[in-house]
C-alpha cells in the first residue's frame, strides 16, 4: 500500500496541496484496501487523511475499526467514533494529528454536502480546493495486479456472453435469461450478482421474435475491479437498417481502436470513433469509452470531446461505438482494453461479430 500512498502524495504535492482528504469510495479502498460504507454524514463518516509530509491519518466509526484489518495498513493514527456521537472531535484530533489543521487540503468531487458543513464547522481553518484532477490521475494507469483483476472479469464477462446465446430465445422470461447469464458468470469468477442493459431488472416480461437484446454486464466484477462490456444479440433476422448500424459499428470500433496509443489525447479517439459513424450516416451520441476499476463506472479516462488527457500505458477503458436504433435500444459492441507500448489489447475475447438466435 505504501506505493500508492506515495503517489497520492506526489500528485498533491504537485497541485499545490499540503494533503488530501479521502472519503469512503474507490479512492479510499485503491488506498486501503478496505471497503467503507459509503453515504457521508450523518450515516457514516470514513475519512483518510493523507498528508504531503507527515504520517497519515484514519477517521472511521467504531463499526469500522473492528471490521477493518488495521495490522497492514501503512496508518498508525486510527481514531474513532460511535454511531450517534459527532465525529468533530475526532476530526479535529486526525488533521492535527496528520500536521493538516489550517493547511490547503484537496477534496473529492463526490465529498458529500453534509460532509464539506461538518468539516467547517470541525476544522473551521482548513481550506478545502476541489482536487478532481489529482484523484482522475491517482488511479488512472493500473499496475499489472490491476490488470489482471480486470482480465479475469473479462473472462468472466466473456462466459456470461456464451450463455446468453444459449438461452435467450422469443419466449424467455427476462428474469430466466438474466439469472443464467449471472450463473455463469459466479461460476467462471464473478463476484457481482447484477448486470444491466435489457437486464437491468429481472421481470416476468417476455422476449418477442425480433428484439435486439442489449448484453451489458456491467458491473461483472474480480478483486473489486468491475469490468464493463456489451453486445447485442438478435432474436431473429435483424433487418436491413440494423444490419447496416451493426456494420457502421463493427468499422468505428476498428477505427477507435486504430487510435489508441500512448500520448494521444482521449478526445482523438472519440474523434476517430464518431468520424467512422458519421461517414455511415449515424452519430455517436455517447462518450466511445471510459475507465474502469474500483468505481461505479465512467472513471478516468474519458474518451470523450474536449478531454486533451493524454493516453498513458496501462491505462484500461471501454471501447464503446454504437447508436440507438430505436428509444432505449442501442446497438453497440463494448470492449475493455489496456493500452499497450504501441497500441491496445482487449481483455475479453467473445466474438463482435452479429449474433442471430
Amino acid at each position: 500500500m505504501r506505493p500508492r500512498f506515495e503517489r497520492a502524495r506526489t500528485l498533491a504535492a504537485g497541485s499545490g496541496l499540503a494533503g488530501l482528504y479521502v472519503t469512503a469510495g474507490p479512492n479510499f479502498r485503491w488506498l486501503t484496501g478496505e471497503s467503507a460504507h459509503p453515504g457521508g454524514w450523518p450515516l457514516w463518516l470514513s475519512a483518510l487523511l493523507v498528508p504531503v509530509d507527515g504520517e497519515p491519518a484514519l477517521v472511521v466509526s467504531e463499526m469500522h475499526a473492528r471490521i477493518f484489518d488495521l495490522d497492514r495498513l501503512p496508518v498508525q493514527t486510527v481514531l474513532t467514533y460511535v454511531d450517534g456521537q459527532d465525529p468533530g472531535e475526532a476530526l479535529r484530533r486526525g488533521f492535527a494529528a496528520a500536521g493538516l489543521d489550517g493547511e490547503t487540503v484537496g477534496v473529492e468531487d463526490s465529498l458529500w454536502f453534509a460532509d464539506a458543513n461538518l468539516l467547517a464547522t470541525a476544522v473551521p481553518a482548513v481550506r478545502l480546493r476541489r482536487a478532481s484532477r489529482v484523484f482522475d490521475r491517482l488511479r488512472a494507469v493500473k499496475d499489472a495486479g490491476e490488470i489482471e483483476h480486470l482480465r479475469l472479469a473479462a473472462v468472466a464477462h466473456d462466459a456470461g456472453y456464451r450463455r446468453a446465446v444459449e438461452v435467450l430465445r422469443p419466449g424467455v422470461t427476462v428474469a430466466h435469461a438474466g439469472s443464467e447469464i449471472v450463473r455463469a458468470m459466479l461460476e467462471a469468477g464473478s463476484e457481482s450478482l447484477e448486470i444491466a442493459g435489457a437486464f437491468h431488472d429481472l421481470t416476468d416480461r417476455r422476449f418477442e421474435t425480433g428484439e435486439i437484446v442489449d448484453v451489458d454486464l456491467f458491473p461483472g466484477s474480480h478483486g473489486g475491479y468491475r469490468a464493463d462490456t456489451a453486445r447485442n444479440v438478435f432474436l431473429g433476422a435483424p433487418s436491413d437498417e440494423a444490419r447496416r448500424l451493426y456494420e457502421a459499428t463493427l468499422h468505428a470500433y476498428d477505427a477507435a481502436v486504430a487510435a489508441v496509443r500512448p500520448g494521444v489525447s482521449a478526445e482523438s479517439i472519440h474523434i476517430a470513433c464518431a468520424a467512422a459513424m458519421s461517414e455511415a450516416g449515424y452519430e455517436q451520441v455517447w462518450k466511445v469509452g471510459h475507465g474502469v476499476g474500483l468505481g461505479d463506472a465512467h472513471e478516468p479516462p474519458l474518451l470523450q470531446l474536449e478531454n486533451d488527457d493524454p493516453i498513458e500505458e496501462g491505462m484500461v477503458f471501454t471501447i464503446d461505438p454504437g447508436a440507438f436504433i430505436a428509444r432505449n435500444t442501442p446497438i453497440h459492441v463494448e470492449d475493455m482494453v489496456v493500452v499497450t507500448a504501441t497500441g491496445c489489447e482487449a481483455l475479453n475475447t467473445f466474438t463482435r461479430e452479429l449474433t442471430v438466435v
